[in-house]
């Protein structure tokens, strides 16, 4: 499923394109600036830390120096309170440190993105990714496989467009995925999506992203795509279904009913725990009935994919072992 969003206005979209690009160096020459104010805090910091023990040490002094009984009354009313047990506090995953449980709709939403790829003639075409660790968006292959000409990234959670760069793309006979390395612009945290088990016939799952067919309809869609407001952020967008069918392929395929329109690759398929079962990336029609099928990747041969990257990834299994 190759998306051309915006092939009718390939006269302006180039340029947008360009401006969004420059934004994102811009952003990154603030980054810098912005790690050598935060190099001057913890500068700052070191020092009040080292004033800070200055006068813990003078406090013990002067508690040596009192009745062992007077000391001992002192050092009591200065106790903080017991820690809370382990085993109620909630388990979080050891990449994102959000609970890792079950993610709620939005987490989801927090680890999901916008991505507008330009080929070397300079059309445009757009699809969707996730957070799979800091840094790291999965997506599918044909989603950027034609952006030489440029790769952008957006989502709420980052604020702005920032410069996106494919550092590994599988075979076209090995699945159809791809890792996006992006630089967080400071203060970003996007949500890391955690795995699960195997999906199977019957279960309910929830699609992400960003099909066309809901961006032709939202004046934030328009205005990135165009150049008119580079902080716009298009709508996330989520429909479910179940799951129909697991088919035993390589890499097998999840054929569920959660509607996906061209812009829905890459997105993330989820179970009802907002964990993810599989990578969004076509769709089917029986020119009979007119029925469509949406098709995506089993989550475990991405997790094979990103490991081959020397990505791990958090499953449920891992997420709510006891630490």
């Amino acid at each position: 499923m190759s998306e051309n969003a915006r092939e009718k206005s390939g006269s302006r979209l180039p340029l947008a394109l360009s401006l969004l690009l420059l934004a994102a160096l811009a952003w990154a020459c603030w980054s810098i600036w912005s790690a050598h104010e935060a190099r001057l805090a913890a500068d700052a910091e070191l020092r009040a830390r080292l004033a800070a023990l200055t006068g813990e040490r003078d406090a013990l002094s002067a508690l040596l120096a009192l009745d062992p009984c007077q000391a001992k009354a002192k050092l009591d009313a200065a106790a903080p309170p017991a820690a809370e047990p382990a085993a109620s506090r909630p388990r979080t995953s050891g990449v994102s440190g959000k609970t890792a449980v079950a993610a709620s709709p939005a987490d989801v939403e927090d680890a999901c993105v916008f991505l507008v790829s330009v080929d070397k003639n300079g059309r445009g075409s757009t699809g969707s990714g996730f957070f799979v660790a800091p840094g790291r968006v999965a997506t599918n292959r044909h989603v950027v496989e034609r952006a030489n000409g440029g790769l952008l990234v957006t989502s709420k959670a980052l604020g702005r467009p920032v410069a996106g760069r494919v550092i590994a793309a599988s075979g076209k006979a090995d699945g159809d995925y791809a890792l996006v390395a992006v630089d967080l612009p400071p203060g970003a945290h996007p949500a890391v999506l955690v795995f699960a088990d195997p999906a199977r016939r019957t279960d309910k799952v929830g699609a992400w992203g960003f099909p066309d067919i809901v961006g032709k309809s939202d004046p934030a869609y328009k205005r990135l795509l165009t150049g008119k407001d580079l902080k716009a952020m298009p709508e996330l967008s989520y429909s479910e279904g179940v799951v129909s069918a697991v088919l035993d392929r390589k890499p097998p395929l999840i054929v569920h009913t959660a509607p996906i329109s061209p812009g829905n690759s890459g997105g993330p398929l989820v179970n009802d725990k907002g964990e993810v079962v599989g990578i969004n990336t076509m769709i089917t029609l029986d020119e009979g009935s007119y029925r469509q099928a949406s098709i995506a990747l089993a989550a475990a041969d991405l997790i094979r994919f990103l490991a081959a990257q020397g990505v791990p990834v958090e499953t449920r299994a891992a997420a709510t072992e006891a630490p």
